[in-house]
This record gives structure tokens, sequence and C-alpha cells, in this order.
């Protein structure tokens, strides 16, 4: 079992009466969800082609691979308000600031700084 500290992020917000839960991903299924979203183009300037990533597309196989609850199988049903707020929520939990654990803090608490929720 990995040190606390190593454990993915959790968020769990409730919207329109329903809980999110959204869980930070590992580093393969992130690089997974970016090849995804890579498409090959021609640069007009050089007509060379080069590698592109479509970062609303991975941002959105990015909230698919997070949503551990509710279980939402026809994405393009979400209303567009409550899509944006999830893609925010995950984009804080993937790329947000880590917290610091403060030495003092810690030693008083028995708190390390992880965000993950307890429970």
């Amino acid at each position: 079992m990995p040190a606390r500290g190593l454990k993915p992020a959790t968020t769990i917000t409730e919207y329109r009466g329903t809980t999110f839960e959204l869980v930070e991903v590992d580093v393969e299924t992130y690089d997974r969800c970016l090849k995804k979203a890579t498409n090959t183009v021609e640069d007009p300037m050089t007509g060379q082609d080069r590698e592109e990533v479509d970062e609303n597309l991975a941002l959105r196989f990015l909230l698919q691979e997070s949503l551990k609850r509710p279980t939402i199988t026809e994405w393009k049903t979400v209303p567009t308000r409550l899509m944006r707020q999830l893609e925010r929520d995950v984009r804080e939990l993937h790329f947000g600031a880590e917290p610091k654990a403060k030495k003092d803090d810690d030693e008083k608490s028995g708190d390390d700084g992880s965000p993950n929720e307890e429970g």
C-alpha cells in the first residue's frame, strides 16, 4: 500500500442534488488520455507534420477517467453548465497546486497535508 501522501486526491461535491466523486488519475492514465486527444496536423508555416493535443477533448477524457460516481454512460446528455463545472473541478484536481505540509502543524495535528478525504 502506498504512503498516505501518495494516494490519489479526491474531490466530492454536490451539484443539482447529485454527489459527484472525482479521483486524481495516475500518470499512465493521464498519458493515455492525452494520446487519445492527439492528432497529427500539418504546420501551415513549415509544411511539416506535428502532433497537436486537443486540450478540450483531453480534459473530457480525463473527466471520464476521474469520475467515480455517479456512473454516466451518455455524456452527450450532460447539461453544458454542469459539464463545464465538472471540467473545472477536474482541472483543479489535476493541475492545481499540491498542498504543502507545514512541519510544525503536522506534528501538532497529525495532518500530512494530503488533500484526500478520510473515510
